[in-house]
């Protein structure tokens, strides 16, 4: 078969589980422009962009490759997803309550993979202990996002595991919450810190800093400060930490 077979393929699951391209990149951390292409069949992937794929779609490792040699792509796609291939033409590449059970077994390994991220936290004197926290936490945005979407697509399809994903999400929620309270001198952990005790929503506190959304969800999720914010932020923090004095 041919790439853009296989895409097809991909686009279709993509979509059977209420994905947009910025869900997935998300998810994945590949660029919607490289997820275009690939479910294009534009040009050919790279390998380690189809892992990352195959990864935030919960997919064995090799499917991109099983489709690519696939009589019937998406009949492949709807075995390997553990669903019934699709009776007719324009029908959901998979099933919604099916699909929904492998997103809950993708949102518990990602959950107990941070876990075991965290039994191997380096000592808080080690110089590799704060930078060891963001990387840990930067796994647990994405998982996030994952496991947000995983619960769209089981509430869409009425799927009994709508519960038991939101209690990952809050399990993972409290890991990232608790990495940031391991950081209390960082002017990220502060500031996110600051931002809930404000009781202002996000677009206003970002307005009065002088930055984007997107920076706002880098500084509260993963602690990085734009250079040129730093100032202001740091302002801030020491503002509402003032009014509580």
């Amino acid at each position: 078969m041919t790439r853009e077979a296989a895409g097809a393929a991909i686009r279709a699951l993509r979509e059977a589980r209420d994905w947009s391209l910025a869900d997935l990149a998300a998810a994945t951390g590949v660029s919607i422009m490289g997820l275009s292409y690939l479910e294009r069949g534009a040009r050919k992937p790279h390998k380690g962009t189809v892992q990352k794929i195959e990864n935030g779609l919960g997919l064995p490792p090799g499917t991109y490759a099983r489709l690519l040699v696939a009589e019937d792509p998406a009949g492949e796609l709807a075995q390997l997803t553990q669903s019934a291939p699709p009776a007719a033409p324009g029908a959901s590449a998979v099933s919604r309550h099916s699909d929904s059970e492998v997103l809950e077994g993708h949102a518990e390994a990602h959950l107990e993979s941070l876990r075991a991220l965290i039994d191997r936290l380096p000592a808080e004197t080690s110089n590799e202990y704060e930078t060891y926290i963001h990387t840990v936490i930067a796994q647990c945005v994405k998982a996030e996002m994952l496991a947000a979407n995983s619960w769209r697509v089981a509430v869409n399809a009425g799927a009994e595991s709508a519960d038991r994903l939101m209690v990952h999400l809050q399990a993972i929620e409290t890991i990232r919450a608790g990495l940031l309270d391991r950081m209390p001198e960082s002017l990220a952990a502060r500031f996110d810190r600051a931002c809930a005790r404000s009781g202002l929503p996000e677009p206003v506190i970002a307005a009065l800093i002088g930055i984007t959304g997107e920076d706002m969800w880098d500084i509260r999720n993963r602690g990085l400060i734009p250079p040129g914010a730093l100032a202001r932020v740091r302002a801030f923090v020491e503002a509402q930490t003032s009014s509580e004095s």
